[in-house]
């Protein structure tokens, strides 16, 4: 059996990352409330730029976009990047996103 690259396993992964949360609209929007207070007691109010460096399918950046930052998304998987940015569109906000490696 092959093994697979980091970058497999997160592109394969990636259509059911969600499942590992018991309701994953309701943890994006816990995460934008912690890290959005976060950000408000480090940069003031809002709304700020965010760089998600690894943002997976986008559970904290479609958080802090649904709560006015403005984030752009990056992930070493290309597909989970993809997800993200379509998830927000579907939840009615914009995350530009693309595979990046930060490593």
């Amino acid at each position: 059996m092959a093994e697979l690259s980091v970058r497999d396993f997160y592109d394969e992964l990636a259509h059911e990352y969600h499942l590992m949360f018991r309701d994953w609209d309701a943890s994006m929007a816990y995460q934008a409330e912690v890290l959005g207070g976060l950000v408000r007691q480090s940069l003031g109010a809002g709304p700020h730029s965010v760089l998600d460096c690894s943002c997976g399918i986008g559970t904290q950046a479609i958080g802090l976009a649904l709560a006015g930052h403005h984030v752009i998304g990056s992930d070493l998987s290309p597909v989970a990047a993809a997800r993200a940015a379509a998830e927000a569109a579907a939840r009615g906000s914009r995350l530009p996103a693309a595979a990046a490696d930060m490593r």
